[in-house]
Protein backbone atom coordinates (compact mmCIF):
# COMPACT_ATOMS: atom_id res chain seq x y z
CA UNK A 1 0.00 0.00 0.00
CA UNK A 2 1.42 3.40 -0.41
CA UNK A 3 1.41 6.15 2.10
CA UNK A 4 -1.91 7.30 1.21
CA UNK A 5 -3.61 4.27 1.84
CA UNK A 6 -1.56 3.18 5.34
CA UNK A 7 -2.62 6.71 6.49
CA UNK A 8 -6.17 6.04 5.44
CA UNK A 9 -6.23 2.93 7.56
CA UNK A 10 -4.88 4.41 10.91
CA UNK A 11 -7.72 6.96 10.17
CA UNK A 12 -10.18 4.42 9.76
CA UNK A 13 -9.52 2.22 13.25
CA UNK A 14 -7.83 5.26 15.01
CA UNK A 15 -11.67 6.87 16.62
CA UNK A 16 -12.80 3.64 17.66
CA UNK A 17 -9.94 2.86 19.17
CA UNK A 18 -10.12 6.73 21.04
CA UNK A 19 -13.20 6.36 21.91
CA UNK A 20 -12.55 2.42 23.56
CA UNK A 21 -9.72 3.96 26.11
CA UNK A 22 -12.16 6.54 27.23
CA UNK A 23 -15.12 4.52 27.18
CA UNK A 24 -15.57 3.85 31.31
CA UNK A 25 -15.26 7.09 31.54
CA UNK A 26 -17.83 8.80 29.78
CA UNK A 27 -21.02 9.32 31.45
CA UNK A 28 -24.00 7.69 30.85
CA UNK A 29 -25.56 10.35 28.68
CA UNK A 30 -23.13 12.27 26.25
CA UNK A 31 -23.73 15.39 23.84
CA UNK A 32 -24.30 14.44 20.45
CA UNK A 33 -25.44 17.54 18.91
CA UNK A 34 -24.53 21.05 19.33
CA UNK A 35 -27.11 24.18 18.71
CA UNK A 36 -26.14 27.73 18.81
CA UNK A 37 -27.35 27.83 22.40
CA UNK A 38 -25.34 24.86 23.12
CA UNK A 39 -26.22 20.82 23.68
CA UNK A 40 -29.04 20.24 21.53
CA UNK A 41 -29.49 16.73 22.16
CA UNK A 42 -28.07 14.24 24.47
CA UNK A 43 -28.00 10.50 23.84
CA UNK A 44 -26.69 7.08 25.56
CA UNK A 45 -22.83 6.89 25.13
CA UNK A 46 -22.93 3.77 23.14
CA UNK A 47 -24.25 5.39 20.42
CA UNK A 48 -21.12 6.89 19.78
CA UNK A 49 -19.96 3.53 18.91
CA UNK A 50 -21.25 3.39 14.89
CA UNK A 51 -20.15 7.26 14.60
CA UNK A 52 -16.70 6.51 16.02
CA UNK A 53 -17.08 3.55 13.66
CA UNK A 54 -17.90 5.53 10.36
CA UNK A 55 -14.32 5.80 9.03
CA UNK A 56 -14.11 2.21 8.70
CA UNK A 57 -17.26 2.34 6.20
CA UNK A 58 -16.23 4.94 4.75
CA UNK A 59 -12.63 3.27 4.17
CA UNK A 60 -14.28 0.20 2.91
CA UNK A 61 -17.21 2.14 0.96
CA UNK A 62 -14.86 3.75 -1.24
CA UNK A 63 -12.73 1.96 -2.90
CA UNK A 64 -15.62 -0.50 -3.39
CA UNK A 65 -17.55 2.57 -5.29
CA UNK A 66 -14.95 2.79 -7.69
CA UNK A 67 -14.65 -0.98 -7.98
CA UNK A 68 -18.44 -1.16 -8.94
CA UNK A 69 -19.06 2.40 -11.11
CA UNK A 70 -19.52 1.77 -14.67
CA UNK A 71 -17.61 4.04 -15.69
CA UNK A 72 -14.49 2.37 -13.18
CA UNK A 73 -11.82 3.02 -15.85
CA UNK A 74 -11.56 6.39 -15.53
CA UNK A 75 -10.73 5.97 -11.68
CA UNK A 76 -7.43 5.50 -12.62
CA UNK A 77 -7.25 9.01 -14.65
CA UNK A 78 -7.90 10.76 -11.01
CA UNK A 79 -6.75 7.84 -8.03
CA UNK A 80 -4.67 10.73 -6.38
CA UNK A 81 -7.32 12.91 -6.10
CA UNK A 82 -9.70 9.96 -5.23
CA UNK A 83 -7.27 8.92 -2.36
CA UNK A 84 -7.23 12.53 -1.35
CA UNK A 85 -10.75 13.62 -1.48
CA UNK A 86 -10.94 9.79 0.35
CA UNK A 87 -8.60 11.05 2.89
CA UNK A 88 -9.72 14.26 3.70
CA UNK A 89 -13.36 12.90 4.51
CA UNK A 90 -11.79 10.34 7.21
CA UNK A 91 -9.37 13.40 8.68
CA UNK A 92 -12.65 15.81 9.11
CA UNK A 93 -14.38 12.45 10.98
CA UNK A 94 -11.65 11.39 13.24
CA UNK A 95 -11.59 15.57 14.24
CA UNK A 96 -15.39 15.88 14.87
CA UNK A 97 -15.41 12.50 17.16
CA UNK A 98 -12.25 14.21 18.62
CA UNK A 99 -14.12 17.52 19.44
CA UNK A 100 -17.25 14.97 20.53
CA UNK A 101 -15.17 13.34 23.14
CA UNK A 102 -13.12 16.13 24.67
CA UNK A 103 -16.45 17.75 24.96
CA UNK A 104 -17.86 14.70 26.65
CA UNK A 105 -15.19 14.28 29.12
CA UNK A 106 -14.24 18.41 29.39
CA UNK A 107 -17.62 20.35 28.60
CA UNK A 108 -16.53 24.22 27.97
CA UNK A 109 -13.16 23.45 26.62
CA UNK A 110 -14.13 23.84 23.01
CA UNK A 111 -16.26 26.82 20.98
CA UNK A 112 -18.24 23.63 19.33
CA UNK A 113 -20.50 25.62 16.90
CA UNK A 114 -17.59 27.71 15.32
CA UNK A 115 -15.16 25.33 15.35
CA UNK A 116 -17.11 22.54 13.90
CA UNK A 117 -18.76 25.30 11.04
CA UNK A 118 -14.88 26.40 10.70
CA UNK A 119 -14.17 22.65 9.61
CA UNK A 120 -16.81 22.20 7.56
CA UNK A 121 -15.81 25.49 5.47
CA UNK A 122 -11.86 23.67 4.97
CA UNK A 123 -13.60 20.89 4.41
CA UNK A 124 -15.67 22.34 1.13
CA UNK A 125 -12.45 24.43 0.19
CA UNK A 126 -10.57 21.35 0.29
CA UNK A 127 -12.71 19.29 -1.59
CA UNK A 128 -13.18 22.22 -4.21
CA UNK A 129 -9.72 22.18 -4.51
CA UNK A 130 -9.78 19.10 -6.22
CA UNK A 131 -13.21 18.49 -7.79
CA UNK A 132 -11.73 19.80 -11.27
CA UNK A 133 -9.59 16.76 -11.42
CA UNK A 134 -12.38 13.97 -11.27
CA UNK A 135 -13.27 12.36 -13.92
CA UNK A 136 -16.65 11.40 -14.84
CA UNK A 137 -18.13 8.69 -12.60
CA UNK A 138 -21.33 7.96 -10.85
CA UNK A 139 -20.19 8.33 -7.19
CA UNK A 140 -17.59 11.58 -6.98
CA UNK A 141 -18.17 14.99 -7.94
CA UNK A 142 -21.37 16.77 -9.05
CA UNK A 143 -22.94 14.16 -10.53
CA UNK A 144 -26.01 15.66 -12.27
CA UNK A 145 -27.70 13.22 -15.07
CA UNK A 146 -26.64 16.70 -17.50
CA UNK A 147 -22.90 16.31 -16.50
CA UNK A 148 -22.86 12.67 -17.01
CA UNK A 149 -23.90 13.15 -20.25
CA UNK A 150 -20.54 13.97 -21.83
CA UNK A 151 -17.03 14.73 -20.85
CA UNK A 152 -17.41 17.91 -21.76
CA UNK A 153 -20.75 19.07 -19.89
CA UNK A 154 -18.77 17.36 -16.84
CA UNK A 155 -15.59 19.08 -17.01
CA UNK A 156 -17.22 22.36 -16.89
CA UNK A 157 -19.38 21.50 -13.84
CA UNK A 158 -16.43 19.90 -12.32
CA UNK A 159 -14.81 23.36 -12.70
CA UNK A 160 -17.68 25.64 -11.53
CA UNK A 161 -18.53 22.98 -8.82
CA UNK A 162 -15.15 23.38 -7.49
CA UNK A 163 -15.12 27.22 -7.73
CA UNK A 164 -18.44 27.21 -6.04
CA UNK A 165 -16.94 24.72 -3.00
CA UNK A 166 -13.99 26.67 -2.72
CA UNK A 167 -15.43 30.01 -1.91
CA UNK A 168 -18.55 28.87 -0.30
CA UNK A 169 -16.33 26.93 2.02
CA UNK A 170 -13.89 30.04 2.23
CA UNK A 171 -17.06 32.21 3.51
CA UNK A 172 -18.27 29.62 5.86
CA UNK A 173 -14.63 29.36 7.45
CA UNK A 174 -14.51 33.27 7.64
CA UNK A 175 -18.47 33.46 9.10
CA UNK A 176 -18.03 30.76 11.56
CA UNK A 177 -15.30 32.80 13.74
CA UNK A 178 -17.03 36.66 12.60
CA UNK A 179 -20.56 35.61 12.09
CA UNK A 180 -22.49 36.13 15.27
CA UNK A 181 -23.89 32.04 16.94
CA UNK A 182 -27.75 32.76 16.32
CA UNK A 183 -27.35 33.79 12.43
CA UNK A 184 -24.95 31.13 12.11
CA UNK A 185 -27.30 27.97 10.83
CA UNK A 186 -29.16 30.40 8.33
CA UNK A 187 -25.53 31.35 6.90
CA UNK A 188 -24.07 28.28 6.33
CA UNK A 189 -27.35 26.80 5.06
CA UNK A 190 -28.03 29.54 2.18
CA UNK A 191 -23.98 29.43 1.28
CA UNK A 192 -24.67 25.15 1.23
CA UNK A 193 -28.24 25.56 -1.29
CA UNK A 194 -25.99 28.33 -3.55
CA UNK A 195 -22.82 26.07 -3.65
CA UNK A 196 -25.06 23.21 -4.90
CA UNK A 197 -27.58 25.22 -6.80
CA UNK A 198 -24.88 27.12 -8.92
CA UNK A 199 -23.21 23.47 -10.50
CA UNK A 200 -26.32 21.85 -11.01
CA UNK A 201 -28.52 24.55 -13.31
CA UNK A 202 -25.38 25.29 -15.16
CA UNK A 203 -24.52 21.50 -15.70
CA UNK A 204 -28.40 21.62 -17.23
CA UNK A 205 -27.71 25.16 -19.44
CA UNK A 206 -24.63 23.38 -20.67
CA UNK A 207 -26.00 20.30 -21.53
CA UNK A 208 -29.17 21.95 -23.41
CA UNK A 209 -26.43 24.30 -25.22
CA UNK A 210 -24.14 20.97 -26.46
CA UNK A 211 -27.50 19.07 -27.59
CA UNK A 212 -29.09 21.97 -29.39
CA UNK A 213 -24.99 22.04 -31.26
CA UNK A 214 -25.49 18.19 -31.86
CA UNK A 215 -29.04 18.52 -33.64
CA UNK A 216 -27.89 21.29 -35.94
CA UNK A 217 -24.68 19.49 -37.11
CA UNK A 218 -26.76 16.68 -37.47
CA UNK A 219 -29.68 17.95 -40.11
Amino acid sequence: MNGKRIVMVILAIAPLLALLAVYHELPDMVPLQWGTDGVSRYGKKWELIPFAGMNVLIGVLMPLCAKIDPKRKNYARFSETYDTLTLTIMVFMAVIIGITLVETLQPGTLPVVRLVNGLVGLLLILVGNKMPKVKRNFFTGVKTPWALSSDTVWNKTQRLGGQAFFFGGLAILVCAFFVPLHWMGEVVLAVVILVCILPTVMSYVWYQKEWKEFEKHSE
